[in-house]
């Protein structure tokens, strides 16, 4: 049961302010924080390099200049054949296209002149 009484006993230890000590120093604190930041940077940074020198041999192969404008030459060889071949291909297509249109003339004379009136 409460104590009802009015000159009850004041209890020091309720009102002092408590607070929670650290248990290691701030210089040590302080320490340990910078020696994460250290690593974490440095795990950070190694992986990057990482990441970029194992990427680097798929990007640009070393080849040696003889063989880099050998290469060049040959695609521009290929290149020049299929301009080559396209404009044969389209001449013989305009050929083609004029011989058809002088058959339909020709097949339209023809049956303009060989149709029969019809008898009366």
């Amino acid at each position: 049961m409460a104590d009802a009484r009015r000159t009850a006993r004041v209890r020091t230890d309720t009102q002092r302010a408590f607070e929670l000590q650290p248990v290691r120093s701030r210089a040590w604190r302080w320490g340990m924080a910078m020696l994460w930041t250290v690593l974490a940077s440095g795990a950070g940074a190694g992986t990057v390099a990482w990441i970029h020198h194992v990427n680097d041999a798929e990007r640009c192969p070393v080849l040696a200049p003889d063989a880099l404008q050998i290469r060049l030459t040959n695609a521009e060889l290929a290149l020049e054949q299929e301009r080559a071949a396209r404009d044969a291909l389209q001449k013989s297509a305009s050929a083609a296209q004029a011989q058809a249109s002088a058959l339909q003339t020709e097949v339209l004379f023809l049956r303009g002149h060989g149709a029969r009136e019809p008898a009366r």
